[in-house]
């Protein structure tokens, strides 16, 4: 084979560094001269993350994958990036993948583009990961590795590829501080780094948001034209070609406005719909009012990542922007505004992390990470030994994304991984020791380690007719398990010594799966710690290693996001700003829904609405909804001293929650937010702010308080009583039956109980 002019390297191996993003795909090649893009795509170096099943079974990839989406878009998946780790299947045209899946046929397909282009396959690749991926997705980014079926690969941190690529352009010496700024199209992470005398080091802990990037922000002025079309919007039929059409049309020209401010001060988006057609204007200020509240936290992150570097702001060279969703002015202005350093932004934030990559290799025998080429090198933190690729039959194992099989698949990994000699850990920071993996004819199961992460899934699962009922004798506390088909039945989880009052104001909160909950602990040392349990009771243990630093005065009654497990939406406070804010498991921020100063909306008793879009709330004057984007957008549904809503698991739009009668009298209601009327068993009444008619569902002869719904949104069990001596009742909605206790011998003051997640 010939060697064309211009490339010095035909025929020779080389290295691909691959930077497979939440929305595009880059990558970048070398061999032995200087790094450069390989060009994956038509109009582009980088390609579009998105795949396409076709009905062969076989996926297209970027470009093509998104021309024949924008008629088919059952066919078509992106943003599988944010789902790596979530044990819920995507589904695609009703087949379940799991992320890691999906991410390695677009990790396979950029690696047969280069094979094709250069003639022969890499001799090695390097894939990038966000720097605050704990080491359970540094596992199955490895998983990736091995269902590419890729040969030998590396991985490293963007934020420590993104320094590698600046030093090679910049004069640094030793001694030098960096901090980059990773905002993407899905995630956001920043770290501070060091340059040595061999390289870089990551200081401190990497900061990120992984749910928080561009697709944000595109969401953000797609709902701003939605608003601005009203009901042409509403008419317009999805289920037909012409609107699915459209609508993807629309989306796609939301994107291309959004980049445009980035040069522009204003634009007009077209808007096609069958029989319609129109413009919106969108200013520079419009869209930084839609998203300043997320760089807002972006920033904050910055802030957090510098103190635990032992770094000040006048102690960086430069801030580095990194990732496309870096080009919004306001990022630059409000990191200039707060830190008073200069940022660099490179001519292609899309680029650098690529091409940092691909200078970044292991260092035998030491673990550390090196930049080779033009005198850089770059120990990182973070090492990864290389993967041998995995036999066909364990890839197609590990490609399965639901129930069981999955479950199965990563034990396949765990097994690979301690026949290497590693302990898997799926949280950042040390486990209890290896996991055991036991050889027998049934699926084998798994005990994870413990960890901020890791949630109990040992203990099976609630039945529908099982609730969680915390008991309060004297000064001791205690959980037990009730079962309404069954009365006057009962099973003690858990008992604490006297003087602790757990779960007294806030109750159990049962997760999505009904396999763990969460509950608050009262000590004489730890006001109002969030605790995390099986259903029942085992593993018990603390929820947040580290308290969020927004929370850091305490934290209200939680609500479990309802299509994600590990995320939880909290009230809390720090100093005298108060907020509700969209949590992991682990304790860090996704986004702030809204926040205020001093008690502007006083807010607790939270509930997430079943599909995850919005959050009611008990308020200073009745009860509340926000969306869960964090729009911020608050309305207001009741007016009153309402308290205690909880959103029906089947009905969308129907909250139950305490309504104050009289001084001695409160009764549990009902109530559409959405301004529809709600099957009532007594006659309803007008609602003072417009919409559906509220239902008064219990009598109101004493306290009655905290509802909480059946599995089916069939019937309600709630608080009845005295305040220092109630019972937990239950009645079916539709008037079939009158309230009953559930059980027949008081145990003690019967506080908030929980039957589904809140």
């Amino acid at each position: 084979m010939g060697e064309p002019s211009g490339d010095p390297g035909w025929g020779m191996g080389y290295r691909l560094g691959v930077d497979l993003g939440t929305t595009f795909t880059a990558a970048a090649m070398r061999n032995g001269g200087p790094p450069s893009m390989l060009g994956l795509g038509n109009r582009a170096l980088q390609i579009p993350s998105v795949l396409y099943l076709q009905e062969d079974g076989q996926f297209l990839v970027g470009e093509a994958a998104e021309r024949r989406g924008a008629t088919d878009p059952a066919r078509v998946v992106r943003e599988f990036k944010r789902r790596i780790g979530d044990p819920i299947p995507l589904m695609v045209a009703g087949t379940p993948f799991s992320a890691q899946a999906l991410s390695a046929r677009l990790l396979s397909s950029v690696v047969a583009t280069a094979t094709e282009r250069r003639g022969a396959a890499p001799d090695e690749i390097v894939l990038t990961y966000p720097a605050n991926w704990g080491a359970y997705k540094r596992e199955l980014v490895d998983q990736v590795i091995a269902l590419a079926d890729v040969g030998p690969a590396v991985t490293c941190p963007e934020p420590q590829a993104a320094a590698i690529q600046y030093a090679a352009q910049a004069k640094l010496r030793a001694g030098d501080r960096v901090a980059v700024y990773d905002l993407g199209g899905g995630t956001f992470d920043v770290c501070v780094l060091e340059k040595t005398g061999d390289g870089f080091t990551i200081l401190g802990n990497p900061e990120g948001i992984e749910q928080l990037g561009g697709v944000d922000f595109d969401e953000a002025v797609f709902q701003h034209v939605v608003r601005a079309l009203g009901p042409a919007m509403e008419d317009l039929d999805l289920d037909s070609p012409e609107g699915r059409t459209a609508l993807t049309r629309l989306r796609r020209d939301c994107v291309e406005a959004k980049e445009a401010l980035s040069v522009d001060v204003e634009t007009s988006i077209p808007i096609t719909l069958p029989g319609r057609s129109t413009s919106v204007r969108l200013t520079r200020a419009e869209l930084e009012t839609l998203i300043a509240p997320a760089l807002e936290q972006t920033v904050e992150a910055t802030g957090r990542a510098l103190r635990t570097a032992g770094t000040t702001s006048e102690q960086l060279k430069a801030i580095v922007l990194v990732g496309g969703s870096s080009r919004i002015p306001l990022v630059s202005h409000l990191l200039q505004s707060r830190f008073s350093t200069p940022t660099a932004l490179d001519t292609h934030p899309k680029h650098d992390i690529a091409l940092g990559a691909v200078q970044f290799v292991p260092e035998a025998p030491t673990a550390t990470m090196a930049a080779v080429g033009a005198g850089v090198a770059a120990p990182g933190v973070l090492p990864k030994p290389v993967r041998t690729p995995l036999s066909s039959s364990t890839r197609r194992l590990l490609a399965l994304g639901a129930g069981g099989v999955a479950l199965l698949a990563i034990v396949v990994v765990v097994a690979i991984q301690l026949a290497s000699g590693e302990s898997p850990d799926p949280v950042s920071g040390p486990g209890p020791g290896p996991t055991t993996v036991t050889s027998s004819s049934a699926p084998p199961t798994v005990t994870p380690p413990a960890g901020p992460r890791a949630l109990p899934v040992a203990s099976p699962g609630l039945s529908d007719s099982q609730l969680i009922i915390p008991v309060r004798n004297g000064t001791s506390q205690s959980l037990h398990l009730a079962d309404v088909s069954q009365s006057g039945t009962s099973t003690k989880l858990s008992k604490f010594a006297a003087g602790t009052r757990e779960g007294v104001d806030s109750g159990p909160v049962v997760s999505p799966d009904r396999r763990a909950m969460i509950f608050t602990r009262t000590t004489a040392s730890a006001k109002g710690t969030l605790w995390v349990s099986g259903v029942d009771g085992s593993g018990a243990r603390p929820l947040f290693a580290k308290l969020p630093a927004q929370c850091a005065d305490g934290i209200d009654r939680p609500a479990w996001n309802q299509k994600v497990r590990t995320q939880l939406v909290v009230s809390c406070a720090a100093g005298t700003t108060k907020g509700l804010y969209l949590v992991d498991t682990d304790g860090k921020v996704v986004r702030p829904l809204f926040t205020a100063k001093g008690d502007k909306l006083f807010r607790s008793d939270l509930t997430v609405s079943p599909d995850g879009t919005r959050v009611a709330f008990q308020g200073k004057q009745g009860v509340y909804v926000v969306p869960m984007d964090g729009s911020g957008k608050v309305r207001q549904v009741t007016t009153g001293a309402d308290a205690d809503p909880v959103w029906s698991p089947t009905a969308p739009g129907v909250i139950a929650y305490r309504h104050y009668l009289t001084a001695s009298s409160w009764a549990i209601f009902l109530t559409n937010v959405d301004g529809k009327d709600v099957a009532c068993r007594r006659l309803p009444e007008a609602n003072p702010l417009g919409g559906g008619k509220l239902c008064q569902f219990t009598d109101g002869g004493t306290f009655e308080q905290d509802p909480t719904w059946s599995t089916t949104g069939t019937q309600l069990a709630f608080r009845r009583g005295p305040l220092d001596a109630a019972q937990i009742f239950v009645a079916p909605l539709d008037g079939s039956a009158a309230p009953r206790p559930i059980w027949r011998t008081t145990l003690g003051n019967q506080l908030a109980p929980a039957w589904t997640t809140r």
